[in-house]
């Protein structure tokens, strides 16, 4: 990627996260990059191409982290929920304006659906294998699995959304709470045994 269309998409985000899409055109960013329209379109003709292409970059940054550890199983597990939403909150104008995207971007839209049935697959392999190591405790419920991968992941798509209904502004403290959410969600499916390694994980959370 040469550095005008990198300068383009660090400028883009930034834009969009600190106004949200609806307030940004192509004339801001060609401002804010300090290049005109015409260069700007250049490199991506219309402004959902830039947003088209910061998704792809999101999804590619947490298909970096997606990594279980077999010699921490559990403190890996959690890592990757914490990580994850690290990432999330460097591009968080798509967890503020995820419906809009999704609804006028068919790509995305198209793109999104397989990748959210790919993670879904992803985290009950992971669960099988928690429950054979005896870390998760056997499904006591039908597609009991199923439905904690569903919980989090609407969790994750609109936890910003909700803090901001009665938060004026994002905070990195947001992470934290959601670690927080997340990890006290998983915890009743935790054995005893992987109970006694979550208070060595979290020993922020313990009273």
């Amino acid at each position: 990627m040469n550095d005008t269309k990198q300068k383009i998409l660090l400028a883009s985000l930034w834009l969009f996260n600190d106004r949200g899409i609806s307030a940004v055109s192509l004339r801001t960013i060609a401002d804010k990059v300090g290049i005109s329209v015409g260069n700007l379109q250049y490199h991506f003709k219309k402004r959902e191409d830039i947003i088209e292409a910061l998704y792809f970059q999101l999804v590619k940054e947490i298909d970096s982290i997606i990594f279980i550890n077999d010699d921490d199983l559990l403190k890996s597990f959690f890592n990757i929920s914490t990580e994850m939403f690290t990432i999330l909150y460097e591009y968080h104008f798509f967890l503020l304006d995820f419906v809009t995207i999704v609804r006028n971007n068919k790509k995305i839209k198209s793109h999104y659906a397989e990748l959210s049935q790919h993670r879904e697959k992803q985290f009950l392999e992971t669960a099988e294998v928690m429950i054979e190591k005896g870390l998760f405790r056997e499904a006591s419920l039908e597609k009991e699995y199923h439905n904690l991968y569903k919980r989090t992941e609407v969790i994750s798509n609109f936890w910003f959304s909700s803090i901001l209904i009665q938060a004026d502004v994002l905070s990195e403290e947001a992470i934290r709470q959601y670690e927080l959410l997340v990890s006290q969600s998983i915890y009743p499916y935790l054995t005893e045994k992987a109970k006694n390694q979550y208070v060595n994980i979290f020993p922020r959370q313990q009273i």
